[in-house]
């Protein structure tokens, strides 16, 4: 029988950079699971299912994460699904979670996300493979320079500066300097970032996220069971995915994203909003790279085309401001891989369960959207919408 999700809790470590970190992968984990089930005011002996991740190439193993689960200390015989789907695999746990639970056939699945870059020997040489072979990888293209796309694109047609992109990675270091979680709480100005070193234009040093190490998890759980829960639980309104041609040459155009248009309109759809920047109280969007939150901003309804560098300068986008967006500091400031992929979903829940830290909590915050992006060119989307649930 169909019955609604709900998120009954959540645990978060704080983040730093592999080489400070003194607590191994599956330590980290062990401190995210044993943290979301505390929050969740239970026992491992409720859990009827638990959904981890990996990202192929990052991993000792694509079965790594089949092995971690066995060293966490939560019982021989609790069903586990793995999931990889690349840079999106950490929000997706989430949606297969919440889909295992409204089947009826699971009541509390723990979806856990770990810290996928820890370990790495070359870590760049992994990225560099993500690339297609044979059409794309030749070029020597990395990381940054595929993300450079979109920004090179959108200031062709828009006009942006590099001053202007700089904007966004200001107000995020300037939130996560909050946030005690986060791996980069330092404060930047403009002139810091436009500054700092030049890897793709338009893109510098402090316009990319780190390499961080932390974990994460969140107990999805069936409307029963999350009554019995000890936050206030959080609905899952409306969920979905989508995907490009995962080809650079397949994007029809770099100076918008497309595909993130269509699925917000999809799940706006599904959870009746009509009015986004009025409707939603607090949104984390997974944007590694500076230039890419206001068009994501644009693409999700909160600012016309070209105009989500001035939704960020108006502070509209702060915390005292109507939309704020990415109060953890975003993957900009924290970015553990699929912990990371996972954090916007995990920050959103505590915001509307009140449970945020207070120096970066929205007080009465009722509706949340919280996003991950992944692939070579963020081929791939996944967005949900979450409410603020008051059992009777």
């Amino acid at each position: 029988m169909s019955t609604r999700a709900f998120i009954g809790g959540v645990g978060i470590t704080e983040a730093t950079s592999p080489r400070k970190q003194t607590s191994s992968a599956v330590e980290l984990i062990q401190q995210a699971v044993w943290a979301a089930l505390e929050h969740a005011g239970i026992t491992p002996d409720a859990l009827d299912g638990l959904v981890i991740g990996d990202i192929d190439g990052f991993e000792g193993t694509v079965l790594g994460a089949k092995h971690i689960v066995r060293q966490l200390g939560l019982g021989t015989d609790i069903p586990v699904t793995v999931i990889n789907t690349g840079g999106t695999t950490g929000g997706n746990l989430m949606q297969v979670a919440a889909r295992q639970v409204r089947s009826g056939d699971r009541q509390r699945v723990l979806c856990i996300g770990g810290p996928t870059f820890y370990g790495a020997v070359d870590l760049q040489s992994a990225i560099n493979t993500n690339s297609p072979m044979i059409v794309e990888q030749p070029l020597g293209m990395g990381a940054y320079h595929m993300g450079a796309f979109y920004p090179s694109a959108y200031q062709r047609r828009f006009g942006a500066t590099v001053q202007d992109f700089a904007a966004s990675a200001v107000q995020d270091h300037e939130h996560a300097s909050r946030n005690p979680y986060a791996h980069l709480r330092n404060t930047l100005t403009v002139e810091d970032v436009v500054n700092s070193r030049p890897l793709s234009s338009p893109m510098t040093m402090a316009m990319v996220c780190p390499v961080s190490t932390s974990a994460n998890a969140l107990l999805v759980c069936s409307e029963a069971a999350a009554a019995e829960v000890r936050p206030t639980p959080v609905l899952i309104a409306a969920m979905a995915t989508s995907s490009d041609p995962y080809l650079g040459g397949g994007k029809s155009d770099f100076a918008a994203m497309e595909n993130l248009s269509i699925l917000a309109r999809k799940v706006y759809r599904l959870a009746d909003v009509y009015d986004p920047i009025a409707e939603f109280d607090v949104v984390e969007v997974f944007s590694p790279y500076a230039p890419m939150q206001p068009m994501q901003l644009e693409a999700l309804g909160f600012a016309p085309p070209g105009g989500g560098i001035d939704l960020i300068r108006s502070g509209a986008t702060r915390i005292d401001g109507k939309i704020p967006v990415n109060l953890s500091g975003g993957p900009l400031c924290t970015n553990a891989g699929v912990a990371g992929e996972l954090a916007p979903y995990v920050y959103v829940a505590l915001q509307l369960m009140g449970d945020a830290p207070e120096e970066m909590l929205v007080p009465g915050a009722r509706r949340g959207l919280a996003h991950g992006t992944g692939g070579t060119f963020f081929q791939f989307e996944n967005l949900a919408v979450l409410e603020r649930h008051e059992c009777s």
